[in-house]
């Protein structure tokens, strides 16, 4: 006679207990170096989000089993579907863990991508021993499992004594104030900006955050994000830099100035649109003629090009508000910074980022009102910020980094001052995503054409302003865009939807001490700006691994293969085309595309030739990591 439905749930429940047991002992490797600073609160919210994470993984796949306790088979199907559903649970969290422990990051597209493609497992050298003992660990499991079932649990529950009865809602019980107590500490966290905890929700695998700043703010009167002095999560999971940049003290000490012209397409450096720039290209400036960024986006290609190392490290170093070792190392060099931005530092996130240990002399509160005014405001105030330290006698060197942003959408400019006609004077998002006719299509790149124009008048103010002040030939200039903008070329709009040269591709000049004239060819990209300039300064290249991801401008390899990273993304171009892969949850496999962002006509094949890529992708997405 089949067991009743309450003694099957019973079971079930004390399954579900015994599961999250195991699959939090299993887990508890996932703590690997991330707790050795960490507060006695965080330990706990450690521990607490351990358990309420594995208590989740484990509960899904009893599901199905607890709804077949209504059917009259109850007893066996339910048996077979909890036996098997907790099996491929707990083989996914071992399987997590180790994944984890290698590069940081959970079971995602690109790990099913490569189990799932024919020949892709190749490309890791999983020997015939490991393959033998994570059989034998499925094997050992499933029928521990079964045993558990049908031998002990279920025969167990059948008598029901009293005790019986009570232990497992007990135990239910206190699971559930587990999870609501680690729950209620990460709301906290997120509302009082605990980085160390917030940090942490990143080691557990499909974490479920709950955040209600209103409601807490509400309750407790805390402002939200209210800290009464900076708090940096003491490296939990990064590790950047592994070391700092030894410096030669006797090296040169040029001033350096990095002006970003947001959404510069390369093709957009003619006479004709940036007049200013062409002839400071003719008369000083080096062009890198195949230069990318490193996203399409203007926090990661900022991210990129001020770090040094890849997009994909940004979650990390927001959460532990690690600043870009180009500014502690110009900052401990005796060097003035300084930021001027027509656009606001706060978001994207870069006080809490590339300017987090300089935010008092972050300037970007230009009152315009318009972004072509702000942007001529941003040249004027850099004009007096020279004329402040000309009076003082400032004998510093300074490091300035200017953002323009009139190009970006809805592009910008004084309508007054229009060279390129007929134009859109503004954009009209509801017929762009109908696809605009090839007459409104030229409206509107006459319009981004004629804000580029503008950015170019104001970035020659700016060297007109050295000009004046005797500085052209003791500092570095670089001249560059934080991603690329499309007009439909590939099908889309704008940036941050595809990794084409439209999108990535992008204008980079350098002029100034220890820079030659002329064009530079070779494949660069942004994360090689900071060891060029660090290394200008007397760094050591033989150490350059330890705390950037790039080259040096100035000597780049003949061949590379550049990376680009977005939100939950990345892409890498290689011969004949782009492997898209996905960095985060499971958004997808890994796609073959062609240059011109369509399928690739080899699909897989194209996958597997190029299989080593992307593992030396995932170790480069690993190497600042703990």
């Amino acid at each position: 006679m089949p067991a009743s439905p309450t003694t099957v749930l019973r079971a079930l429940g004390a399954l579900w207990l015994l599961d999250t047991t195991l699959a939090s002992l299993i887990g508890a490797s996932y703590f690997r170096g991330a707790l050795e600073q960490a507060a006695a609160g965080t330990r706990a919210f450690a521990v607490m989000a351990l358990v309420s994470t594995m208590a989740m993984l484990t509960l899904v796949p009893l599901l199905p089993a607890a709804l077949a306790v209504p059917l009259r088979a109850r007893r066996r199907l339910a048996g077979i579907l909890a036996v098997a559903g907790g099996t491929v649970a707990l083989l996914f969290v071992f399987l997590d863990t180790q994944i984890w422990a290698i590069f940081r990051y959970h079971i995602n597209g690109m790990v099913l991508n490569v189990v799932t493609t024919p020949g892709g497992l190749d490309t890791f050298e999983i020997s015939g021993s490991s393959w033998a003992l994570l059989a034998l660990f499925t094997v050992a499991l499933a029928l521990g499992r079964a045993w558990l079932w049908f031998r002990l649990l279920l025969p167990a529950a059948v008598p029901a004594p009293t005790r019986g009865r009570r232990l497992v809602p007990g135990a239910l019980g206190a699971l559930l104030v587990v999870v609501a107590a680690e729950k209620l500490m990460y709301a906290w966290a997120d509302l009082v900006d605990d980085r160390q905890i917030l940090v942490l929700a990143r080691v557990y695998p499909l974490y479920q955050p709950l955040t209600s700043k209103r409601l807490l703010a509400r309750l407790t009167g805390r402002v939200p994000g209210q800290r009464t002095e900076l708090q940096v999560a003491a490296g939990l999971l990064l590790r950047y830099p592994r070391a700092q940049p030894v410096i030669a003290p006797e090296g040169p000490r040029p001033n350096i100035l990095v002006v970003v012209i947001d959404s510069l397409r390369a093709d957009a450096l003619t006479e004709q649109i940036m007049p200013q720039t062409s002839r400071w290209r003719e008369a000083d400036a080096r062009l890198f003629s195949d230069h990318v960024s490193g996203g399409n986006a203007t926090r990661i290609g900022i991210f990129s090009l001020v770090y040094g190392i890849h997009g994909s490290y940004w979650p990390s170093v927001y959460a532990e508000r690690a600043p870009p070792v180009l500014v502690t190392a110009l900052d401990g060099l005796g060097y003035e910074l300084r930021v001027l931005s027509t656009t606001s530092m706060q978001f994207p996130e870069f006080r809490s980022t590339a300017w987090v240990t300089m935010t008092d002399r972050v300037e970007d509160g230009f009152p315009g009102p318009a972004k072509w005014q702000k942007d001529e405001q941003v040249g004027a105030r850099f004009a007096d910020w020279m004329a402040e330290r000309s009076r003082a006698g400032d004998p510093r060197p300074f490091f300035a980094f200017v953002l323009l942003d009139a190009p970006h959408q809805s592009y910008d400019w004084p309508k007054e001052r229009s060279p390129f006609v007929p134009y859109s004077a503004s954009l009209d998002y509801y017929k762009i995503a109908r696809r605009p006719d090839e007459a409104q299509l030229h409206a509107i790149r006459n319009a981004y054409l004629n804000a580029v124009h503008h950015a170019d008048q104001v970035f020659g103010g700016l060297l007109e302003t050295l000009r004046r002040a005797g500085l052209s030939d003791d500092t570095l200039v670089v001249l560059t865009g934080d991603h690329g903008e499309e007009f439909f070329e590939h099908g889309y709009f704008g940036h941050t939807s595809n990794y084409t040269r439209v999108q990535t591709h992008v204008p980079f000049l350098m002029s100034g001490p220890g820079i030659a004239p002329g064009e530079e060819t070779r494949p660069t990209t942004h994360v090689d700006l900071a060891p060029t300039l660090l290394e200008l300064l007397g760094a050591d290249p033989a150490a350059r691994a330890d705390w950037s991801q790039g080259e040096n401008l100035l000597d780049p390899p003949a061949t590379r293969e550049r990376i680009f990273c977005g939100w939950q993304e990345a892409a890498v171009w290689v011969d004949g085309g782009v492997l898209h892969v996905p960095l985060e949850g499971h958004k997808g496999l890994v796609e073959a595309l062609d240059p011109e962002w369509r399928p690739h006509p080899e699909g897989d094949a194209f996958i597997r030739r190029h299989g080593a890529t992307i593992r030396r992708m995932a170790q480069d997405f690993r190497h600042f990591l703990r």
